[in-house]
């Protein structure tokens, strides 16, 4: 029997795989975990931004250990769509990558997809640190995105094992990957097979940013909005003289030069939507915003405007608002009541005081007094002054806020100012 020539025998083992099959089984792992943890932030962009932070998700435990400030600030979002979802996408594609390398007898079909899927890890770990810096920034630590940051290192390092090679050979893997896709082939032992790559990574990465744009739009009713027309049109408007009580509650920076007002009526629906869609969207801006909540109830019985009643229990609630102040925590009460707006009653007043530890009888006391009326009154006058028509209605320096429900809308507006400042 002829002997094979050392030329072939080469061939012919780079043919054959031979892999590290309990590193890609380990790499399988961490994608799954990846990408579970990815879908689940995803969920909180896309929950957060169509209905607001309404209550504190599961991995929120404290406002350091928060993931829903990451999730709702402007920092969860590349090119139009969660941060999260490209995660998603990627841990898909290096977990099917690691399958087929652990189920396939030919290397010259599976390596050129583990290469590409360890190349593409190694630019996750560089963008963890990007990350990373970014809940830095927020001052929050999201331990969703901790438990993806450790599937990126997971990931790299068990992809490179099973390709036969340890951390120490990433430089020399990428050397040889670089001189692959050039032409040659000989250190690498296969062929990279660029272009099959890249069909099958634009189809992944393609059909799935499509599919999450078309989801977001259908969610937040953004579709055919232009943010650059809508934030040259509120910079169109003349600034006016917005007043404000010196009592009124504040959230944010009390010293910052930009003033968001809110007119606002606790038993009004959109209310609602603003006040669980207002604060996610101006977290990372604290320390350069200021937002006075100024109540604007529709209660003829408080509201000289209204001919007739519409909001009934508006008044004795923008009351209990006024006392929560005097008790010391003014917006942890005003989500109470918006949380359970649809059983707004005098009982759920002071049950949700009493559920913030304050005696129910004092408060109950509170929101009868004269003074505290008088305040409501107050902020009407003031509101009445801007010629509100409806509540919400919003001001930032003196221009109305006019797609508050748009997050773009409302972190674009705010950027300008401050360039403009």
């Amino acid at each position: 029997m002829a002997k094979e020539s050392p030329r072939k025998q080469r061939a012919k083992k780079q043919q054959q795989t031979d892999y590290n099959r309990t590193a890609l089984w380990v790499a399988t792992g961490f994608a799954a975990l990846g990408a579970a943890l990815a879908y689940y932030a995803t969920n909180m962009t896309f929950t957060i931004e169509s209905q607001g932070l309404v209550e504190a998700s599961g991995c929120t435990l404290s406002d350091f250990v928060n993931c829903d400030v990451a999730s709702a600030s402007s920092y969860a979002k590349m090119l139009g769509v969660p941060v999260a979802w490209w995660g998603f996408l990627f841990y898909l594609f290096a977990g099917l990558s690691a399958v087929v390398g652990v189920t396939s007898n030919s290397k010259a079909g599976s390596a050129p997809f583990l290469a590409a899927s360890f190349v593409l890890s190694l630019f996750s770990i560089l963008f963890t640190f990007v990350k990373a810096y970014h809940l830095f920034s927020l001052g929050v630590l999201c331990l969703v995105c901790v438990g993806m940051y450790v599937a990126n290192f997971g990931i790299a390092v068990s992809l490179g094992l099973g390709l036969g090679f340890g951390p120490g050979g990433w430089g020399s893997f990428l050397g040889a990957y670089v001189a692959g896709v050039k032409g040659n082939t000989e250190k690498l032992g296969y062929s990279p097979q660029i272009v099959r790559v890249a069909v099958v990574s634009v189809l992944v990465f393609g059909i799935g940013f499509a599919g999450a744009l078309n989801h977001q739009r259908d969610l937040t009713g953004t579709s055919g909005f232009d943010l650059k027309l809508a934030v040259d049109a509120h910079f169109r408007q003349v600034p006016i003289e917005v007043q404000t009580n010196e009592k009124a509650a504040i959230w944010g920076n009390p010293e910052a030069d930009i003033t968001i007002v809110e007119f606002a009526d606790f038993q009004c629906p959109a209310c609602r939507e603003s006040a669980f869609h207002l604060r996610p969207a101006l977290f990372e801006f604290q320390k350069d915003v200021k937002l006075v909540f100024m109540n604007y109830p529709l209660d003829s019985n408080f509201n000289t405007s209204m001919e007739t009643q519409l909001h009934a229990m508006a008044g004795p609630a923008a009351m209990a608002g006024v006392c929560a102040e005097e008790f010391g925590d003014f917006w942890g009460y005003h989500d109470l009541i918006f949380r359970d707006q649809g059983a707004l009653t005098n009982q759920l007043l002071t049950k949700s005081a009493e559920a913030l530890g304050w005696d129910p009888l004092a408060f109950a006391q509170c929101i009868v007094r004269d003074d505290v009326r008088a305040r409501v009154l107050s902020d009407l006058a003031m509101g009445q002054l801007t010629q509100l028509g409806s509540t919400p209605t919003l001001f930032l320096n003196g221009r109305k806020l006019t797609y508050w429900r748009n997050t773009d809308f409302i972190r674009a507006v705010i950027n300008e100012q401050r360039s403009r400042s």
